[in-house]
């Protein structure tokens, strides 16, 4: 067992590489050994002992028999996306920084202050830092001030594999420990590429640990879903660690996520089985049918542990920054499915001036408009932030019917609204295809807007209700 434990570890704490050969030395038989010396059942020999000591920190639990066993789950295939945290510096390859203390929509357009949750740090570049393998994310109190955001008490990181990793489906683990202190909020979470089935939480969203710092000795994974806010709902499932032990305390932190099911796991324990969600409009499984990026953050103050649900306490730093720490995360391919293939693009509302209500379903979506509004885009249906790029011709394509014949104008324009496709349509009572071209001089995210607002005296035509099908970019 000597040998196999010691490839095992040099493998392990290697970069994402695991080796044939050590797949083939290592076998169950020593998993249910060093499971009986856990247990009490069995003694290990002092070399024996010294290889099992997988994570390296001196002591041997189940965080060591976890790692164990992953190599016996996944040999001998490497990791489907992994980051060891080698080096000195992040890898910006694999992760992004989100800045400052706002929501952005898709054109860079601040939305919501606190990230939607009251949060009271500012994200910056310079609170995440890597070194002896190790991520840390510091949250700290100092002054900070953004030319644009304004001012803020304390600082911290959010980091997130948007655009550079995604995947549907899998194992995905990440190690990790966090200091304890009221309004500290570690979270290792997931969030839809692309929002297929709309906003927030209509796509869904996947939380794999958050941690309430003023109770380390619990933790809880969640997923929320059902449809767009304040529509949306919830499922969640609670952790406790055994007397003694806290979040403090290194653990790895999985979720094994299947089409139909996903399962949460402390340390190889499952506490938590969801499938019973649904998606308004679409068939289930959605929306947790797509591809998810990761996302790594330590909040502070916010509605999950903040004093009164805003605020931060002074008092938890006043012995210096507070960390979050992560050894590795790995995304095992085990348990991956092909993302569930969509109709219809869905759209986003778009409502100033107005009356009218939007619904995606499963091929289709319905704008229900009971006045037009004064404004050309009083009433839109949106698809935001399609990377274009230089040169390339995209075309878009749809059916569209009106239960009262009306015009539509159909554009794709930049952040500065300078249109690329501008074209007006006459919709029927009979369902209508249509198809066009465009292509762009330069690279840039584009927005497709179906503008449905006071278009050739519309606002005279009382409430009526257009239905586009089959949307396509391609």
């Amino acid at each position: 067992m000597k040998k196999q434990i010691a490839l095992l570890s040099a493998m392990l704490f290697g970069l994402c590489t695991v080796h044939t050969e050590a797949a083939a030395l290592f076998s169950a038989a020593d998993a249910r050994t060093f499971c009986g010396y856990l247990l009490g059942k069995n003694p290990l020999g002092t070399e024996q002992a010294a290889g099992a000591d997988l994570n390296a920190d001196g002591i041997l639990n189940a965080a060591d028999l976890t790692l164990l066993k992953r190599m016996l789950l996944t040999d001998p295939e490497t990791p489907l996306w992994c980051d060891e945290f080698d080096g000195d510096a992040l890898d910006r390859t694999k992760w992004n920084y989100e800045l400052g203390n706002w929501k952005l929509d898709a054109d860079g357009n601040y939305i919501t202050n606190g990230w939607g949750n009251n949060e009271q740090e500012c994200y910056t570049d310079s609170n995440a830092s890597v070194h002896d393998g190790i991520l840390t994310i510091a949250a700290r109190k100092e002054h900070y001030t953004d030319p644009v955001q304004g001012e803020y008490e304390y600082t911290s990181a959010r980091l997130s594999s948007q655009h550079l990793f995604s995947v549907c489906g899998g194992r995905i683990e990440v190690r990790a420990r966090c200091d304890a202190g009221k309004s500290l909020w570690p979270a290792i979470w997931m969030l839809p590429e692309d929002s297929v089935y709309g906003g927030w939480a209509a796509s869904g969203e996947i939380d794999i640990m958050e941690g309430w710092g003023s109770t380390p000795e619990k933790l809880c994974g969640t997923i929320h879903f059902g449809d767009t806010w304040p529509n949306n709902t919830y499922l969640t499932g609670e952790y406790t660690f055994p007397d003694g032990d806290t979040t403090g305390n290194w653990h790895v932190y999985a979720i094994e996520w299947e089409r139909g099911e996903i399962r949460w796991y402390v340390d190889d324990v499952c506490y938590s089985t969801q499938k019973d969600w649904f998606s308004a409009n679409h068939a289930y499984p959605a929306p947790f049918d797509q591809n998810f990026y990761l996302i790594l953050n330590l909040a502070v103050g916010g509605h999950f542990d903040g004093v009164d649900g805003i605020y931060a306490d002074p008092s938890v730093f006043a012995d210096g920054e507070r960390h979050f720490d992560i050894d590795y995360v790995r995304v095992y391919d085990s348990g991956t499915f092909t993302p569930t293939e969509t109709a219809s693009l869905p759209l986003e509302a778009y409502i100033e001036g107005a009356d009218a209500a939007l619904t995606n379903k499963d091929g289709e979506t319905v704008i229900s408009v009971q006045h037009a509004g004064e404004l050309e885009y009083a009433v839109m249906g949106l698809i935001r932030g399609k990377q274009a790029a230089a040169g390339r011709t995209y075309t878009l394509s749809f059916d569209a019917f009106a239960d009262t014949p009306r015009s539509i104008v159909v554009t794709a324009e930049d952040a500065s609204y300078t249109r690329y496709l501008n074209q007006k349509i006459a919709l029927t009572e009979a369902p209508q295809h249509f198809s066009f071209e465009v292509s762009f001089p330069r690279d840039l995210t584009a927005d497709i807007k179906f503008q449905l607002g006071n278009i050739e005296n519309a606002a005279a035509l009382g409430a009526h209700t257009v239905t586009l099908q089959n949307i396509t970019w391609e």
